[in-house]
Parts: structure tokens; sequence; C-alpha cells
């Protein structure tokens, strides 16, 4: 049991004074949580938008059904997001939460490309430009997720380092010892 309190202490202790580059290179908890929050804000702000849309007025203009499909999932998966990026602000460490965000975000980007597309021919170039606009800051708040999931990665790939080491040479400690009786 000793040597198991001695893990977590040098795991804790080894994690910023072996690797102080990749302690030092994390994002601060607070500047992760505005960047959640951000992001939880700009998928209600898109959503918004996006509920001017109309394609079911299309259809008749001769746009494809597929607009209308892409429109209703495009509104489902803004909930998601926003709920997704809720779940970041509540654990902005926590590896999971920041990959669903950033694939959520990932997501809407391809989406909002194709939907602004159909918006400029059968709707309106000015609410398509909105949506141009709002794919602009969603490959920003992409490339900052991507780049705060990264140094997550790499910050927890070091405390896991850490462990195996000192878990393998606590093993070897524990099989030098003699067997008791």
């Amino acid at each position: 049991m000793a040597c198991m309190n001695r893990v977590a202490i040098i795991v804790l202790l080894l994690s910023v004074a072996v690797f102080p580059s990749a302690a030092q290179e994390l994002l601060p908890r607070w500047e992760a949580i505005e960047m959640a929050k951000s992001v939880d804000l700009h998928a209600n702000e898109m959503k918004a938008l996006i509920e001017q849309v109309r394609p079911k007025e299309w259809i008749q203009d001769g746009a494809p059904q597929a607009f209308v499909t892409q429109h209703e999932e495009l509104l489902r998966d803004m909930d998601s997001l926003s709920l997704s990026a809720q779940d970041m602000m509540r654990n902005p460490e926590g590896l999971i939460s920041v990959v669903d965000t950033f694939l959520w975000v990932d997501r809407m980007g391809s989406m909002i490309s194709s939907l602004e597309q159909g918006v400029r021919k059968y709707q309106n170039a000015a609410v398509a430009e909105l949506l141009v606009a709002a794919q602009d800051r969603n490959t920003s708040e992409s490339g900052k997720l991507k780049g705060y999931l990264r140094q997550l990665a790499v910050a927890h790939e070091a405390e896991l380092e850490i462990a195996d080491s000192e878990a393998q040479r606590c093993r070897a400690e524990l099989a030098r010892q003699p067997a008791q009786r």
C-alpha cells in the first residue's frame, strides 16, 4: 500500500518536474471553459440563423429534398453541439468531452457549407453570406479545439508514461522482497 501512495505522489511530482513543457503548454482550465462557452454561444447563434433557412419552400423551385433532411439534421446537431460544449464547460480536462465537442464542431463545418450553397441558390444571398461568416468562425473554433485536444492528449500520455514507469519500478521492488511466511 505504501508503494501505491508513493506512486501517486511521484506521478504528481514527475508530471511537473520531468515533463514541464507538457504541463506548461496545456491551456489553463479557465481558458478551456471560455472556449467551450464560446462554442456553445456560437452554436446557439448558428441555430437561430439556420432556423431562418426554409428549404421546404425551395422544393417548388427544384431544390432536392436532401436540403430539407440536411436542414433538420443540422438543427438537431446544433443542439448536440451545444450539449457537448456544456459538458466541456463542466469537465474541460476530460478528453471525451473535448473530443466530442471537436467532432461536433467539425461536422457542422461541412454541413453548413453545403447548406450555404442551397441558400445562395434558392433563398437569399445575404443569408448565405451570414452562413459563410458563421462557417469562418466555426473553422476558427475547430482549429482552437484541435490545438487544445492535442495538448490534452500529450499531457495525458505523459501522465500515463510516468504512472507506467513507476508501476514497473514498484513491481520490481516487490519482486525483490523475500516471500513472507
